[in-house]
């Protein structure tokens, strides 16, 4: 952790740039969120050694819109990451420092600033942009349109802060982050979907077995995709160690498969430990698999009273479970959590992230298909919003 934490602060930006304008040649790597009469973008240096790796600023009434994969000849204005710490309020420089920002900053206004050429961002992030502005014209409102783009890609960008702080009132926020719920139903699907296709081809074949490998495969390409956040890694290395124990039929034993996620995880990335996604996710599925073990054998109602009320036990499991993590990173807690998600999760679990996944598989396809899948996603999406405004 600490040589990690020493390449951050070691590609700082110098003292002796800071504070002054300089005119530099950047590329726009990530995608531009308007707020206001800004818009805040992450650029790196084209050729510059006067700027560090990975810049965020700020751009006040910028005369053109900012795109990624843009390269720009800006009068830029830099300072080192630094930010106030209050009890109770956003903490910006341990986030700035979390996220590895090495400087942060504004364009100057003026004349100077010019685009110098466009295109350059990788495929990737074309992919991710498609399927953006199809949920655009899906959505009836750029807000539903960013749930789509978080619930699909892991792009937030056009989300509000009016969204992120209805969300967290109601303990919904999680459902718009890549989840092992997510990743795990884009696994699922590619299982059923290789399994059938398989069967039906003449000869013989492992169709198990291929099967099982392409839902690895599936949910390694949709963390890849959405931006290889903590609970994605996390997810896709539980589901790689449950793979092979079951194709070498050996017994499972997920404490142990949930240490290795988090070894991986540290090790690739250890300043990944400190998001509080690392926590939440980690202690979620630890949590999940603790009460699993004491329910395992316990159900005694009928299946269509079991599934309901298994539920509502781990809504009110987790809400409680996880209070004390919750109000320790972020200092409050969601009263009505339990009763929303008891609506929320399935409807997201069922409807929308389904949905989203396959419009993610068939964009590239049918541009109509996928925006008739996330038009439907749209609404679900709409109607949980309208049962948050009316609580």
């Amino acid at each position: 952790f600490m040589l990690a934490a020493g390449d951050v602060i070691g590609k700082r930006l110098q003292s002796e740039y800071a504070g002054d304008s300089m005119q530099a040649r950047v590329r726009v790597t990530d995608f531009p969120k308007v707020s206001g009469d800004s818009v805040v973008f992450q650029i790196e240096p084209v050729g510059d050694r006067r700027i560090p790796p990975r810049v965020r600023v700020s751009w006040f009434d910028a005369p053109h819109r900012v795109a990624i994969g843009e390269v720009w000849e800006l009068e830029l204005r830099l300072r080192r990451p630094r930010g106030t710490s209050n009890p109770g309020v956003f903490d910006y420089e341990s986030w700035l420092f979390r996220e590895k920002f090495h400087a942060t900053g504004y364009v100057v206004g003026g004349k100077r600033n010019r685009l110098l050429w466009s295109g350059t961002a990788p495929q990737l992030e074309h992919f991710r942009q498609r399927f953006t502005a199809r949920a655009l014209i899906a959505a009836e409102s750029t807000e539903t349109a960013g749930v789509l783009a978080a619930v699909g890609v892991g792009l937030r960008h056009l989300m509000t802060r009016d969204q992120w702080d209805r969300y967290a009132v109601t303990g919904t926020s999680h459902l718009m982050a890549i989840s092992g719920l997510h990743v795990a139903l884009a696994a699922l699907a590619a299982f059923f979907v290789t399994y059938a296709f398989l069967g039906l081809l003449p000869g013989k074949h492992n169709v198990y077995t291929m099967a099982v490998a392409a839902s690895v495969g599936c949910a390694l390409a949709y963390a890849v995709v959405s931006g290889l956040g903590v609970p994605a890694r996390r997810a896709v290395v539980m589901l790689a160690v449950a793979a092979l124990t079951v194709l070498r039929r050996r017994q499972q034993n997920p404490l142990a498969a949930v240490s290795l996620a988090a070894v991986v995880v540290y090790i690739l990335d250890p300043i990944a430990t400190m998001r509080p996604g690392f926590d939440l996710s980690f202690a979620a599925v630890v949590l999940l698999l603790w009460l699993a073990k004491r329910q395992k054998g316990a159900g005694s109602l009928p299946r269509w009273l079991e599934t309901p009320k298994q539920l509502l036990t781990l809504q009110v499991f987790l809400m409680f479970g996880l209070l004390p993590l919750t109000a320790l990173i972020f200092q409050r807690f969601a009263v009505v959590a339990t009763p929303v998600n008891l609506l929320a999760v399935p409807l997201f679990s069922l409807v929308t992230v389904p949905l989203t996944l396959g419009a993610l598989a068939v964009g590239e396809l049918s541009d109509a298909l996928a925006i008739c899948l996330l038009r439907i996603a749209a609404r679900s999406i709409d109607a949980l919003d309208g049962f948050i405004n009316g609580m």
